[in-house]
């Protein structure tokens, strides 16, 4: 029996939606990635209901956190900046929530890019507001404009997560943040870095958490079967 994986909503109003209230959805990229990796994805809907994210999340075999907007400043003890675009401070709890209960519960976890930087939140990491504006020498980090293209290289540490997932330790990625992580949250050990020192993934062995800053469901879209290997490689956690 294929293993479920649920992927966190975002409880945001779509531009494209006539409604006027949010609407929770699974990219594409995520869900395709999933399947193709030999999984089922899921959609837990944003809610701060703890009993629903509760019984939810002892349903699925593992959790994944998408990327999305910026996280609330406060929840890492900093005043919001002018360049720190909208953030929904519900969705970050219910996130963090999730988060609470997967690890609870033994249920491995999947960050992609703001799942990242919650992940490292969660754990009492702090992040750049906008990477360029806050740190010196810095690589451009926010390519929207080419989502399926690479953007820069990533040096990869040798038997992390990471590495046994693409077995390199190189790789090219995309690239579609302007937030980063500052400083690390406790018992996060960062597995990968930009040329410019900015860290790119980040994993907890003990509790089966594995995070990246790029977009490799967009990357999966294309073809790129390292970007593929990761989601593969998590779905081996699940056993």
């Amino acid at each position: 029996m294929r293993k479920i994986i649920a992927v966190l909503g975002y409880g945001t109003k779509s531009p494209q939606s006539t409604f006027t209230y949010p609407a929770d959805t699974i990219n594409a990229g995520y869900a395709s990635s999933i399947i193709k990796a030999g999984a089922l994805p899921m959609l837990i809907p944003s809610t701060l209901d703890e009993e629903t994210i509760r019984s939810t999340v002892e349903r699925i075999d593992a959790i994944l956190i998408p990327g999305g907007g910026d996280i609330c400043p406060s929840l890492y003890g900093e005043e919001e900046r002018e360049y720190t675009l909208s953030p929904n401070k519900d969705n970050d709890l219910f996130q963090m929530k999730a988060i609470e209960q997967a690890l609870r519960l033994g249920k491995p976890i999947l960050g992609i890019c703001r799942g990242l930087q919650v992940l490292n939140v969660f754990f009492g990491g702090t992040l750049y507001q906008d990477i360029g504006k806050e740190r010196q020498k810095s690589l451009r980090h926010s390519h929207l404009d080419i989502p399926e293209g690479y953007a820069h290289s990533i040096s990869i540490t040798e038997g992390s997560f990471l590495y046994e997932a693409v077995k390199e330790k190189k790789m090219e990625v995309n690239s579609l943040h302007h937030q980063g992580i500052k400083t690390l949250g406790a018992g996060l050990a960062a597995t990968a870095e930009s040329p410019d020192g900015l860290v790119e993934a980040i994993e907890n062995r003990e509790n089966r958490i594995m995070a990246v800053q790029w977009h490799p469901e967009a990357l999966v879209m294309k073809g790129d079967g390292k970007a593929l290997g990761i989601f593969k490689f998590f779905i081996s956690l699940l056993e």
